[in-house]
């Protein structure tokens, strides 16, 4: 009897990133999504003085109602992991598919399919990076905003609360009864001006991995230790999130902002969100589009350096 043959399934260098990426947002997610609420609801609370502690009790420790406090810290995970989990399997997919593109651009085609993705990879500049980033992160932001105001909706309220929403498809449901379907548009404008956070932080990543942790004579892309994507993430992260940050601040309250201005349904995207800056403004100026950063920063540094420490390697894997 002969022994059966196995058939691997062969990946593509896209679909490689695309499945990589889809592991590493979902298993993040599961770890840091209690951090993720918190930081949310800092971002679109409008009191003067609330702080990380209050934030934490009302939110985790002692929530309203006598909530289960393990249901209130995961509440909106379902939401979450459906929208991380397709942003980072699009966004490394696209990015991959940009990165080709430019290069082929930029470089003779008819030697191109010689490359691999590391020589593709190497020859890129940092304004070639941050471009194909630009444009992935563009197409994800557009196609992933509703996922984004349900999110917003569901996480921004306590279990038991007002108003708050009891599911995905009761979201939904509701968004589309009140605001039609512009409501799951809200927050789009800020997004796509966010779209820089991720842009320079992958050129930033990238221009750190191919040029100070690789030298001009390797011939494939090496598996770097833990400490240097430690090192490398940490740093493109505190970058790309400080000089972004009030573009998220703002999504996330447009999603959540209600304008108690009369004939609010014939106001437009563009004059919410400036009434939305001058009221952040006024009830904290300045520091007030950079509440929940602290936060901010240390869910997202921990997690980013999860997601790509679990990315790259599953991408080695695959």
């Amino acid at each position: 009897m002969e022994p059966s043959s196995i058939n691997y399934i062969s990946l593509s260098p896209v679909q490689k990133e695309i499945v990589s990426g889809l592991f590493a947002g979902t298993l993040t997610i599961l770890i840091t999504h209690p951090l993720d609420l918190v930081k949310l609801r800092l971002q679109i609370s409008q009191e003067h003085k609330v702080s990380y502690s209050e934030i934490i009790k009302s939110t985790i420790i002692s929530p309203p109602n006598k909530t289960n406090v393990i249901r209130e810290a995961y509440r909106g995970l379902t939401i979450n992991l459906l929208g991380n989990g397709i942003s980072w399997g699009l966004y490394f997919g696209l990015y991959r598919y940009f990165k080709d593109s430019l290069h082929n651009v930029y470089n003779d085609p008819s030697n191109s399919d010689n490359h691999t993705t590391f020589h593709k990879d190497k020859n890129l500049s940092a304004s070639m990076y941050l471009t194909a980033a630009w444009l992935s992160g563009l197409t994800t932001s557009i196609l992933t905003n509703p996922i984004w105001v349900i999110k917003t909706r569901i996480m921004a309220t306590n279990v038991n609360g007002i108003n708050s929403y009891k599911s995905i498809l009761s979201g939904c449901r509701l968004i589309y009864q009140n605001e039609g379907w512009k409501g799951f548009t809200k927050g789009l404008i800020p997004a796509l001006f966010g779209v820089s956070q991720g842009a320079i932080y992958f050129s930033v990543y990238d221009s750190l991995k191919f040029r100070i942790f690789h030298d001009s004579g390797d011939l494939v892309e090496k598996k770097l230790h833990f400490w240097q994507y430690l090192f490398i993430t940490s740093t493109s992260k505190m970058i790309s999130v400080s000089i972004a940050y009030p573009f998220q601040l703002l999504k996330s309250n447009l999603q959540n902002f209600v304008d108690t201005r009369a004939n609010n349904n014939d106001t437009n995207n563009s004059s919410k969100l400036l009434s939305l800056i001058k009221k952040i403004y006024h009830n904290n100026g300045i520091i007030g589009f950079y509440k929940g950063l602290g936060a901010n920063l240390l869910r997202a540094i921990p997690s980013t350096c999860i997601t790509f420490y679990v990315y790259e390697s599953s991408k080695h894997i695959l």
